[in-house]
């Protein structure tokens, strides 16, 4: 027999469906964007999407970075693991920096020679409503006489023939029939079959419980699907505005109401939404579009005070103390617990200043920071304090 050579994929999807996948999640991003009223991109200072006020890099993006990097570095080394199968050996390798040992799977360099095998065990989960969860939980068992070697069927491709795995739509129906047939198909799977001789080939469903095992599949129920959608389009409306406005400042109290009226409006909506829903997935997920809602108002507060002042208005502030203006008619903008004080404390105190304001007509002002980030930034690189930050 021939040399079978398998790969491993943490995906259970097809490679066109998974990048299918990623590309519209990305035009949902980008269109999320062009639906803002955002400058030109000339306009736009992009260095502010990862500097603080003294023009360094926050350790939170380091943090972000690193966790970048460990991610692809683990998939990367998943990309290392192949099975090698002949007409004697098994050889197994599957670095330990993939994971898979974490869950109770075989990770080193093994190999094994058939004449050892002396059962293979399929165990199918079914207890789970999702299949790709029940795919990914479900275990091939290799016992010889010395030990058991346990890998994840499904995820083996082998090299050279079409990809078996599945779709998108498939990845959500129900494993209760299916899941036991298309491990039994895995190219692994049937390689082993063939070439298990004396070995006894068993495959023994496991009904799986737990927290997860028996969940409410929120993709089979239209109101749910709505929710989610809107979940994704108010975080992802939170996070990319609260990044572009990081340059505004609000000086002023925020009023109530906005962040009252859209919980209890995305919480309505989200309770009518979940009818025929269980009453833990229904009102679970009404909580956190009320949260998710709530949370957008704060930067969709501020882009409104933009739209309704798009020509920010000059004042001239007293200073009273380092880092504090008052003026008579807009509310104070508050420095004083600021990451610049070494700025703030070396501005005369008998000058006015001059900042650009945005009046929302709500009680509020959003301040452009950006002149003053910009007059500290060069402040810090001419007296060397940013070394000390």
């Amino acid at each position: 027999m021939s040399k079978q050579r398998f790969r491993y994929s943490a995906s259970i999807l097809k490679t066109s469906h998974l990048f299918a996948g990623i590309g519209v999640l990305l035009a949902f991003l980008f269109g999320s964007l062009l639906l803002l009223a955002l400058p030109s991109i000339s306009e736009l200072d992009f260095s502010q999407l990862y500097l603080n006020e003294q023009g360094n890099v926050p350790v939170e993006l380091y943090l972000l970075a690193l966790c970048l990097l460990l991610g692809c570095v683990v998939a990367f080394v998943n990309r290392q693991v192949w099975l090698e199968l002949d007409s004697e050996n098994l050889t197994l390798h599957i670095p330990r920096l993939t994971g898979l040992g974490l869950m109770g799977f075989t990770t080193g360099d093994h190999r094994i020679p058939l004449n050892t095998i002396r059962k293979i065990e399929l165990n199918p989960v079914t207890g789970f409503r999702n299949m790709a969860q029940a795919l990914q939980q479900s275990k091939l068992s290799l016992v010889t006489d010395r030990r058991t070697y346990r890998l994840q069927p499904y995820h083996f491709s082998q090299q050279g023939q079409p990809d078996h795995r599945i779709g998108i739509g498939s990845a959500f129906g129900k494993p209760k029939t299916k899941v036991e047939a298309l491990i039994k198909e895995a190219p692994l799977v049937r390689a082993l079959s063939r070439i298990s001789g004396n070995a006894d080939f068993t495959s023994t469903p496991t009904d799986r419980t737990g927290p997860l095992a028996n969940h409410f599949n929120l993709l089979k129920h239209k109101g749910m699907v709505l929710q989610l959608i809107l979940l994704a389009g108010l975080g992802t409306y939170a996070l990319v505005d609260y990044l572009l406005l990081t340059n505004y400042l609000v000086a002023g109290d925020l009023p109530l109401w906005p962040f009252v009226s859209t919980a209890l409006l995305a919480g309505v909506l989200g309770v009518r939404l979940g009818k025929g829903a269980p009453r833990a997935e229904h009102l679970g997920l009404a909580a956190v579009l009320c949260v998710v809602a709530s949370a957008a108002t704060y930067p969709g507060l501020q882009r409104y005070a933009l739209m309704a002042s798009p020509d920010p208005l000059s004042a001239t502030y007293d200073r009273t103390e380092a880092g504090y203006f008052e003026h008579s008619h807009y509310p104070a903008i508050n420095q004083r617990e600021s990451n610049i004080p070494e700025y703030w404390q070396s501005l005369p105190s008998e000058e006015v200043y001059t900042f650009f304001l945005h009046e929302s007509g709500l009680g509020f002002v959003l301040v452009d920071m950006a002149p003053v980030y910009e007059k500290s930034r060069a402040f810090y690189r001419e007296t060397g304090h940013d070394e000390q930050l």
